[in-house]
């Protein structure tokens, strides 16, 4: 088999291999690295970076599904789309869309290269190969530019259009503390800022119409729930959506929870600042809720509803990184471990620090007999090697850390 044979059977080949799971995602990884090398915005921002993989991962796959064609041929996936949107309403300028397509190309042909550096006497001649695979993906990229230029224009010219252009202005500002009149804000928002206000954030598992539909319904589910006439949200992008409610008395958060079973049904995740009043209240709930969300960004698995107020320390802990996770093994390391009888011993021990360190109350909790909670708290002291008096903050964090990031016990 020689010259265009040999090269439509390796494409194919090729094609197949790539498109399996390990080698997507390495894919992925190369190419992203090489753009957030470049671009810190997607180091504070966990929902634009996870649009980011999915416009690389999905680009990749339908960059294989048409390599074997012998025209070239562009199949844009709905998340590249996804990804210029959320730039946009992000209120990116173009630039920015367009450094990550300059950057990905580097990505892009550090991955061809390495495919091609790693060819056997099997295969096609590597200048060959190189030659032809970089052709096909140096037209793709232009192609998308193209395509995708005009998607960000379209979302930036609706994003400025009319009473949403100026809502989007008045919410930025009240957001970055300039001044405003308070009058002048709740007219243009149509929200009373006096009031109490609770600032959350709800975002989908997956872009689409219907998880776009799905987080607007739960908006306004959320604010019924609260007593409140409307929410005041904002679109932030492909599939989140900054939501406040006011009212006029602290509200009572755990009215909320009875929608737990729809937002799991509908993969529709809230995260919840701690109400507080006015302007004021305004910036500092949408703060809280925005850093409980990042905090729910970086796990496998993110809790359906998650209130900053039970995560604060978790938020204030995890950007020490290799600090952080070196405390946990030092202040519970015999507590960590996949055994059920560990992950008893941390569930009760951190019962007992949540119920004021009350026998009475842990147990009830638990639904277990007092004398099993005291049987368990001296199992974890004798393993911890102090009472659980000393040490407490430390030990309680670390307990938090674990339960949040790694509930098997293995970190």
């Amino acid at each position: 088999m020689q010259g265009p044979e040999l090269l439509a059977t390796w494409l194919r080949e090729f094609a197949q291999e790539q498109s399996e799971a390990g080698c997507v995602q390495a894919f992925v990884d190369t190419v992203d690295n090489s753009i957030r090398s470049q671009m810190p915005i997607f180091d504070t921002d966990p929902v634009l970076t996870e649009d980011l993989h999915r416009s690389t991962r999905y680009q990749w796959l339908a960059f294989l599904s048409v390599l074997q064609q012998r025209e070239h041929q562009i199949l844009l996936p709905p998340q590249a789309h996804d990804l210029a949107r959320t730039l946009a309403r992000r209120g990116h300028e173009l630039g920015v869309l367009l450094k990550v397509y300059r950057s990905a190309h580097n990505g892009v042909f550090e991955y061809c290269t390495a495919v091609v550096e790693s060819l056997d006497d099997q295969a096609p001649p590597r200048e060959e190969v190189l030659k032809h695979l970089w052709n096909r993906v140096d037209r793709w990229l232009n192609d998308a530019i193209e395509v995708l230029i005009e998607t960000f224009y379209e979302e930036r010219q609706e994003r400025h259009e009319g009473a949403l252009a100026r809502r989007a202005e008045v919410v930025e500002t009240l957001l970055a503390g300039d001044p405003i009149s308070v009058d002048e804000a709740t007219d243009v928002l149509g929200h009373p800022l006096l009031q109490w206000q609770l600032g959350c954030v709800l975002w989908a598992s997956e872009a689409g119409a219907d998880s776009a539909a799905a987080v607007l319904q739960t908006a306004n589910d959320l604010a019924k729930s609260l007593g409140a006439a409307r929410p005041l949200f904002r679109v932030a992008g492909s599939r989140d959506m900054w939501v406040w409610v006011a009212t006029p008395a602290q509200p009572d958060l755990t009215a909320i929870r009875h929608l737990e079973p729809r937002l799991a049904e509908l993969k529709v995740h809230l995260s919840l600042g701690v109400p507080a009043p006015g302007v004021e209240g305004f910036r500092s709930s949408h703060a809280e809720a925005r850093a409980a969300q990042n905090l729910c960004m970086t796990v496998a698995t993110s809790p359906t509803i998650v209130d900053y107020r039970a995560v604060e320390l978790l938020c204030l802990a995890a950007t020490s990184g290799v600090l952080m996770e070196r405390m946990v093994r030092r202040e519970i390391g015999a507590l960590r471990g996949v055994d059920k009888n560990l992950a008893q011993l941390r569930q009760t021990t951190l019962a007992f620090f949540t119920n004021q360190m009350n026998i009475e109350a842990t147990a009830a909790k638990l639904f277990v007999h007092k004398n099993t909670v005291r049987y368990r708290l001296a199992r974890a002291e004798e393993l911890l090697g102090h009472p659980l008096v000393e040490r407490t903050a430390l030990v309680e964090l670390a307990l938090r850390y674990v339960e949040f990031f790694d509930p098997s016990g293995n970190l």
